[in-house]
């Protein structure tokens, strides 16, 4: 899935572009490459703590499966959110769009991770306390950015994309805590 993410950034295809018709052709797609930025980051970020919640278990039941399936059909949902607000970009639909996807597959990974972490005799010896005990809401900040990003989005859309881009000094300064 993160590498269809790619899809959407586009080589311009016009032969005998000027420089300045080249820079300018590729200062249109800027749009776009900030929503790969994020659509990447966030990918990533909750693939990783999939894998974390996922590689401390014992055994699991098929809840824990459809929970991750859950998860899983909102992760699938973010190269179209990528793509759609890296084309409309001054859209506020667009932005509301691609911030209740994001904010969904991480609220689905939450819901995964706090049902998980209360089957204390599915973990296995040695998991980490952050894992057994989490801060979940420090963990998983994405529904709030999601709820902060659509608040934004109404007054100021490109303030609202801007908001994204404090999503990873967020899981960095609490990753240290």
């Amino acid at each position: 899935m993160i590498t269809l993410l790619v899809l959407d950034l586009k080589v311009p295809e016009t032969p005998g572009l000027t420089t300045g018709q080249l820079l300018s052709d590729l200062q249109e797609q800027i749009p776009n490459f900030a929503a790969w930025i994020l659509s990447f980051y966030m990918a990533a970020f909750l693939w990783m703590r999939n894998f974390w919640i996922l590689k401390h278990l014992q055994k699991c039941d098929e809840k824990t499966f459809w929970l991750n399936f859950v998860h899983l059909m909102f992760v699938s949902l973010i190269p179209y959110a990528a793509s759609l607000l890296g084309h409309y970009e001054e859209d506020a639909i667009a932005v509301i769009i691609f911030s209740a996807i994001l904010g969904l597959a991480s609220f689905s990974l939450l819901l995964l991770h706090q049902y998980v972490a209360a089957k204390r005799d599915w973990h296995l010896d040695g998991a980490p306390k952050l894992w057994t005990n989490p801060n979940l809401w420090a963990m998983y900040p994405a529904p709030l950015f999601a709820m902060g990003s659509i608040l934004i989005s109404f007054n100021n859309v490109n303030g609202a994309i801007a908001f994204w881009f404090l999503a990873p000094l967020w899981t960095r300064f609490f990753s240290q805590r």
